[in-house]
């Protein structure tokens, strides 16, 4: 089948931590599941290409999925990720009510600000259908994600004549309605895709980098925050630096959510003994570290 145009897409996955997001990517890109569950620390981009035929096109989109942290307080480097986004699945546990709270008090929030007050293509999900019996829990859970979808899904009769809905009920266990997730907010990106303005990623990455600046770093996560963020500049690169981030937390075994003073501090050698290992230039790695230290000084 001959294609019509090849769009580049960029698709961030939302949510409180352990809602699923990691398992849902890894489903959708991989056809893989894993019931480990280690919690993302930086962000993870995978790529896959998908096939759209639409209004009498054939689309080639190009999709990088990102996956970042979902815990709060991590602002600077939400932000950051979010910035460029066209569309964003927002994902809640079915098991977990509380996350449906979580998602309109920070993380619809958080991406409305980055995005200049006008919220992307969305969808949203309730993960974790596999583990639900109860019905009267479900349709609870149903009356929260459509009341979700008439806030705030654009545009979405124009959507739903392509196909693609507000919300949906998926499993990244048994796989349910992954790929229809995906390829719903897919459509939903190719509808809107002609009234793109490609000067709305210069003003969403001002903002991420307005959230970074004016960022008090009162609290030990907030500290943690500004490692997380700055390690790409130290090692020129997300991959290795979300991997080295990961590996540290993993092998010092504190939780993100709750770090001591001692827990960063430690945290901040093994990064950075890890990038110097990794080659990253000692005077950039000397740079960063009396910067973290100096906010790590703060709490004794």
């Amino acid at each position: 089948m001959p294609v019509d145009e090849t769009i580049l897409k960029k698709v961030v996955l939302l949510g409180e931590s352990a809602v699923g997001k990691t398992s849902l990517i890894r489903r959708f890109v991989d056809d893989q599941f894993d019931d480990d569950y280690i919690s993302t620390i930086g962000a993870k981009v995978s790529k896959k290409v998908v096939p759209v035929s639409l209004q009498g096109n054939n689309y080639e989109v190009k999709l990088m999925v990102w996956d970042i942290i979902g815990s709060q307080g991590y602002e600077s480097t939400q932000s950051r990720h979010i910035a460029g986004l066209n569309g964003a699945i927002l994902v809640v546990d079915l098991t977990r009510p509380e996350t449906v709270k979580i998602l309109e008090e920070y993380w619809i929030p958080l991406l409305t600000e980055v995005s200049g007050g006008v919220l992307p293509t969305v969808l949203f999900v309730g993960n974790k259908n596999d583990l639900v019996s109860d019905k009267e829990d479900i349709e609870d859970m149903v009356q929260n994600l459509k009341g979700l979808e008439s806030k705030y899904c654009k545009n979405l009769d124009l959507r739903k004549e392509s196909g693609c809905g507000g919300w949906l009920l998926t499993s990244a266990k048994t796989g349910a309605n992954v790929e229809k997730g995906f390829e719903s907010l897919i459509r939903g990106m190719v509808v809107e895709h002609p009234s793109f303005d490609p000067l709305n990623r210069q003003m969403e990455e001002v903002v991420a980098e307005g959230i970074y600046a004016i960022s008090d770093r009162e609290t030990t996560r907030s500290v943690m925050d500004l490692i997380v963020i700055d390690m790409p500049f130290i090692m020129l690169s997300t991959d290795k630096s979300t991997q080295i981030l990961q590996e540290a937390i993993l092998e010092l075994g504190f939780s993100k959510d709750r770090p001591t003073p001692q827990n960063v501090r430690d945290f901040t050698d093994l990064v950075l003994k890890k990038a110097a290992d990794a080659g990253a230039k000692p005077d950039t790695i000397e740079e960063y570290r009396k910067k973290w230290l100096v906010e790590i000084a703060k709490f004794g």
